[in-house]
């Protein structure tokens, strides 16, 4: 007779027995067969299913211009990104830099490119590829400040914020000048030069730098994103807001933003919650952030790490946080809410950190198999399962969280319609046997395994019943696909 526990489980009583699997027979369990899974060149079901991508031009490649990056775009479209977001393109300021490159937020000229990058047509070209593969390309924008030698300041110092006749250094920055956006001429300066790269390289969305900051007044932007999305003409112009609105600038719920960034979710994650074995704490943190009522008409951007997830100094980055739970905080990151971020070298699991005040190439020949499968079949994931789209509250899918007998598992259920997708975590260091109740019963195909995902995407098909006792790998996931 085996030994047995008895454990009592969202009302359920459950004979634990010791086995590693959902039955309690002696017989030999079969392992599935499987299957080659095909996760490249996937297309989003919607915008709402789409994938950001961040990227620093002088680190992406060697040469650090838009026409190496141009032909580094069919790469992107294979694994498939959705958008590219580049960090700032206008030459960075000369007086007061910092490093070899200066400062990407410390600009010189709005309407001009950087001549390291290229010229305009080259930017042009690097679009028109983009769109040419089903990509869009957004601008970084920095609207609260401008480098110490910027045009602005010779030509409009009636822009800028003075005190006793000098200018003004927003936080203490010595290398920008703070902005006055009580000056109305300053503010349609500024959305003109906007506009100029609508008309003149066909963009398609802003990522807008600080735009908590108090300094700009929310009615800018009631004014600002109406006059940019009638200049985009007869496209759709989306823009991001650097900022967690519903913590720092609530007023920018409702003008027109798309999405902000879940930036205090990140930050709990990051400074506790995703780095140890304890998921529990994961859990109400993702409920709160699912339920967070503030974002009834907008979505959000989630995400690992971006450029300025860098410590002190460049000394840190997403894996000196994150250590052995990145992988497992990646695929939380593309399955629970909002639209996931891609940034520099995430794709291959790039562990340098990137400074972006001097030259950092990439190297990309030492790819983190396990991490470059784990997001080549999770942007799959993403792009093709209605379950894991982003969007308005009254479309997004719903959430259920499934019990578990282990602290360090997460597992939960979404579904929109009749597409069901389920998640389990494991945070813990061993390989944990657990219980999980509560997902819906049926055929299911297994599309992530991190017990296998270093060879290669595959699925395997598999029966989960609403009491299923699985044991998952160390710091593991599976994320199965209802058939």
């Amino acid at each position: 007779m085996k030994a047995m526990n008895i454990i009592l489980l969202a009302g359920l009583v459950i004979t634990l027995a010791n086995c590693n699997n959902s039955g309690d027979s002696d017989e030999p369990q079969v392992e599935p067969v499987a299957e080659t899974l095909q996760v490249d060149n996937t297309t989003a079901l919607t915008d709402y299913n789409k994938v950001i991508y961040e990227m620093n031009l002088y680190n992406f490649t060697s040469q650090g211009t838009f026409k190496a990056a141009e032909a580094r775009l069919e790469e992107l479209r294979t694994l498939g990104v959705d958008i590219v977001w580049l960090m700032p393109i206008q030459p960075r300021s000369k007086e007061g830099k910092i490093g070899s490159l200066g400062s990407p937020y410390a600009l010189r000229n709005y309407t001009e490119v950087n001549p390291d990058h290229g010229t305009l047509d080259d930017f042009k070209s690097f679009v028109a590829k983009a769109h040419s593969l089903g990509m869009q390309v957004w601008l970084d924008w920095v609207p609260n400040h401008t480098g110490l030698d910027n045009i602005w300041v010779s030509e409009h110092k009636d822009y800028y914020e003075q005190s006793g006749g000098n200018i003004v250094h927003p936080n203490n920055y010595g290398d920008v000048y703070q902005l006055n956006y009580s000056n109305n001429d300053l503010q349609q300066a500024m959305i003109e030069a906007m506009k100029y790269w609508i008309a003149n390289a066909d963009i398609d969305g802003f990522r807008c730098d600080y735009v908590s900051s108090p300094k700009i007044p929310y009615t800018f932007w009631q004014k600002a994103i109406p006059e940019l999305r009638s200049a985009a003409n007869n496209k759709y112009l989306w823009m991001l807001g650097e900022a967690d609105f519903a913590a720092d600038a609530k007023s920018l719920l409702s003008v027109g933003f798309d999405f902000d960034y879940a930036w205090g979710y990140h930050d709990l994650m990051k400074n506790g919650l995703g780095t140890g074995e304890n998921a529990s704490s994961i859990i109400t943190q993702s409920k709160n952030l699912i339920n967070n009522n503030n974002y009834t008409m907008m979505d959000r951007m989630v995400y690992l790490t971006n450029h300025d997830d860098i410590g002190n100094n460049f000394s840190a980055n997403y894996f000196n946080y994150w250590g052995a739970n990145v992988p497992a905080m990646t695929v939380l990151e593309f399955t629970m809410y909002g639209m996931p971020l891609l940034y520099n070298g995430q794709e291959i699991g790039y562990r340098k950190v990137q400074n972006y005040f001097n030259r950092d190439a990439i190297n990309w020949n030492a790819p983190n198999n396990q991490i470059k499968n784990t997001i080549r079949t999770l942007v799959a994931l993403r792009h093709t399962q209605p379950a894991l789209a982003g969007g308005k509250k009254a479309d997004r899918p719903e959430v259920k969280f499934l019990d578990v007998n282990q602290s360090s598992v997460v597992a939960y259920e979404k579904r929109k319609g009749n597409n069901v997708v389920v998640v389990v975590l494991n945070f813990a260091s061993t390989d944990t046997p657990t219980y999980i109740i509560g997902a819906e019963e049926g055929e299911y195909e297994m599309w992530l395994d991190s017990k296998t995902i270093e060879q290669g995407p595959t699925k395997t098909t598999t029966t989960l019943k609403a009491s299923e006792y699985i044991t998952i790998p160390a710091k593991g996931y599976m994320v199965y696909v209802k058939k």
